[in-house]
């Protein structure tokens, strides 16, 4: 419904209260007549007006042309913002579609690119763990000789893996300037 339809509705039906209460006062101090009238009169007038809004006569309402033209102005007005908001709406809807497709690429995307990754961290780490095995089961001494000759961040990442048996062993028969600093290592990245 329009808001000229609904104000014009509202105030008709104000007259029709505002009528209906004059009357009934008029009843109760006894003189009916004139009460009954205004009512009547007052429902022939919402008659009259609602008629009007659905487009079967013109308004006899004593309204003002001014005001009812500036109503009108406002009805164009408030249809054209609704056509506006309707098509930044349609617009917006667009969008949202847009973007949910392209979040559904990157999610395969991401999902075709988290298989091999995950494969070769898995395989790194197998490598990893079979390199701790090697060294885990070399004799200390050689064990000692190979790991002097890597870095020493390499040689606590193993050692961090290894049994701490077997790694106190390898670490006495090391350099000890180098099994200073491993030990530091291990001792400061909590390995």
């Amino acid at each position: 419904m329009r808001p000229v339809t609904i104000t014009l509705r509202l105030l008709a039906c104000l007259g029709l209260i505002k009528l209906i209460i004059s009357g009934f006062l008029l009843f109760l101090s006894g003189t009916s007549a004139p009460g009954i009238s205004t009512a009547t009169a007052a429902l022939e007038e919402t008659t009259r007006l609602n008629q009007t809004l659905e487009g079967q006569g013109e308004p006899d309402s004593g309204c003002a042309p001014q005001l009812l033209d500036i109503l009108k102005a406002r009805v164009r007005e408030l249809d054209a913002r609704k056509a506006e908001l309707d098509k930044k709406e349609a617009d917006l809807k667009l969008l949202k579609t847009d973007i949910e497709e392209k979040l559904n690429e990157l999610k395969a995307l991401q999902q075709r690119l988290e298989g091999p990754l995950k494969k070769a961290r898995a395989e790194q780490k197998a490598r990893f763990q079979h390199l701790v095995g090697v060294y885990g089961s070399m004799d200390p001494a050689r064990a000692a000789a190979l790991l002097d000759k890597m870095s020493e961040e390499t040689v606590a990442h193993l050692f961090a893996a290894m049994k701490s048996k077997k790694v106190a062993k390898i670490l006495a028969l090391m350099d000890p300037d180098k099994a200073a600093k491993i030990s530091s290592l291990l001792s400061n990245k909590g390995m």
